[in-house]
C-alpha cells in the first residue's frame, strides 16, 4: 500500500510542476518559482506533524513504557528529521529565486534548520546510548524538549521581521492552487502515516517514484537547452509584446507568448519571467532542483520502511 501511495504523490507532483498554476504577479523573481509551493509546503507541515507526533509519542512512553509507543516515538521522529531537511534544502533552493538569496537570516528559515539539527540530535542520541532502556528514557526527554522548536517556527514570521508569509496565508491562495496543493499534501501525509503503522515498500515502488520526478526535472530543463532571457518588463502594443530582458529588447507576437493573462490591472505579469526568443515561459531551474532532491528523498523513506528505524 506504501508503494503505490508513494507513487500517487510523485504523479502529483509531476503534475502541479508542469501543469500547476502559480500567482501572477509576485514581488521578486520568477513567478514559476511558485511551483515549488507543491514540493516545499507540504514538506513543512509534515516535518511539522511528526515532531508533533512524536512529542505526544515520547509523553506516552515516558508514562507507560509500552513497545507502541517507543515505536511510534522513534518512526516519526526519525521521520520529523528526514523532512525537517528536506523542508530546509527545498526552501533555501526557493529562496534562491524569489528571496534573492539562499540564506537571508529569515526567522523561520532558521528555526526549521534548527529543527533539523535537534531532530537529527535524537538520532545521534539514541545510537551514543548503549543500554537500550536508558536510551529510551533519555531519547524520549529529549524529544519532550526539541518539541519547542515546532511553536517557535510556526510564531516566528509573527514575532520577527521575516521574508515567510505569516500563518493562514495559504488560504488566500486562489482556489485551483490550494485544489492541487492540498491533494500533494495529503498524498505525502498518507505517505508518512503509512511508515509510521509499519507499512513497508519494495524498493522498486522507491525507484519508480523517484524515476518519475527526475523525468519531470528533465521536462522542466528542457527549455534550458535553448538561450534564456529574464523579462525585466514587457508593453503590448497591437499584435505584438515588446519585452525588455537582460539580453536586450524581444519583440514577439501575442499569440506565440504562453501566458495568459498578459496584463493585469495595466501590469504586465510577464515581469520576472524566463522566457524563450520564441515567447516560451520556462519553469524556474529550482523548481527541477527541488524534483531531484524529493525524489532521491523518496527512495530514502522507501529503504527506512524497509527496516527499522
Amino acid at each position: 500500500m506504501l508503494g503505490p501511495v508513494l507513487l500517487a504523490y510523485s504523479l502529483l507532483l509531476l503534475y502541479a510542476v508542469l501543469y500547476g498554476p502559480f500567482p501572477a504577479l509576485v514581488p521578486l523573481g520568477s513567478p514559476t518559482a511558485y511551483r515549488n509551493l507543491y514540493i516545499h509546503v507540504p514538506q513543512s507541515i509534515a516535518a511539522l506533524l511528526m515532531a508533533l507526533i512524536s512529542f505526544f509519542a515520547a509523553l506516552w512512553f515516558l508514562k507507560k513504557r509500552g513497545t507502541k509507543s517507543r515505536s511510534l516515538m522513534h518512526k516519526s521522529a526519525v521521520l520529523a528529521a528526514a523532512f525537517s531537511w528536506l523542508s530546509f534544502i527545498t526552501g533555501t533552493v526557493w529562496a534562491q529565486e524569489s528571496w534573492g538569496s539562499a540564506w537571508s537570516g529569515d526567522p523561520r528559515q532558521l528555526s526549521v534548520a534548527v529543527m533539523a539539527v535537534l531532530y537529527t540530535g535524537y538520532i545521534i542520541l539514541r545510537r551514543g546510548v548503549e543500554d537500550p532502556d536508558r536510551a529510551d528514557r533519555v531519547s524520549a526527554a529529549y524529544l519532550a524538549l526539541a518539541f519547542v522548536s515546532v511553536p517557535i517556527t510556526l510564531i516566528a514570521p509573527v514575532l520577527f521581521p521575516a521574508l515567510h508569509p505569516p500563518p493562514g496565508a495559504l488560504a488566500e491562495l486562489a482556489a485551483p492552487i490550494r485544489a492541487i496543493y492540498i491533494a500533494v499534501l495529503l498524498a505525502l501525509l498518507t505517505a508518512a502515516a503509512l511508515i509510521l503503522a509499519g507499512f513497508k515498500a519494495k524498493t522498486a515502488w522507491g525507484v519508480a517514484a523517484m524515476l518519475i520526478l527526475f523525468a519531470a526535472a528533465v521536462l522542466v530543463l528542457m527549455p534550458y537547452s535553448q538561450p534564456v532571457y529574464r523579462v525585466y518588463n514587457a508593453t503590448i502594443s497591437g499584435s505584438a509584446v515588446t519585452a525588455i530582458t537582460n539580453g536586450g529588447v524581444l519583440t514577439i507576437p501575442v499569440e506565440k507568448i504562453t501566458l495568459r493573462p498578459l496584463e493585469i490591472n495595466g501590469k504586465s505579469t510577464l515581469a520576472g519571467h524566463l522566457i524563450t526568443k520564441d515567447g516560451v515561459v520556462v519553469t524556474h531551474w529550482s523548481v527541477a532542483v527541488n524534483l531531484l532532491v524529493t525524489g532521491a528523498a523518496l527512495l530514502i523513506l522507501t529503504r527506512l520502511s524497509n527496516r527499522e528505524i
